[in-house]
């Protein structure tokens, strides 16, 4: 079996894996959307909410493949 094959067969049998992951960044979106629009100091994490909304960013972008730039 080839890679691909293999990575198909794995995709279909958890296909839940796929859908976690979007519907976390569907989430982090709409939560990073409201924490702009009622954020008065963008720059900063002032409170639990925006922290939250922080980490779960964070969270999802390493899910889905992100991965922070290391400092040299």
């Amino acid at each position: 079996m080839n890679p691909l094959e293999y990575l198909n067969n794995f995709a279909q049998q958890h296909a839940w894996i796929g859908l976690t992951i979007a519907i976390i960044i569907a989430v982090h979106t709409g939560l990073k959307a409201l924490r702009d629009a009622i954020d008065t100091t963008p720059q900063t994490d002032d409170n639990w909410f925006e922290r939250t909304v922080t980490i779960l960013g964070k969270v999802s972008g390493y899910l889905a493949g992100f991965r922070a730039k290391k400092n040299p």
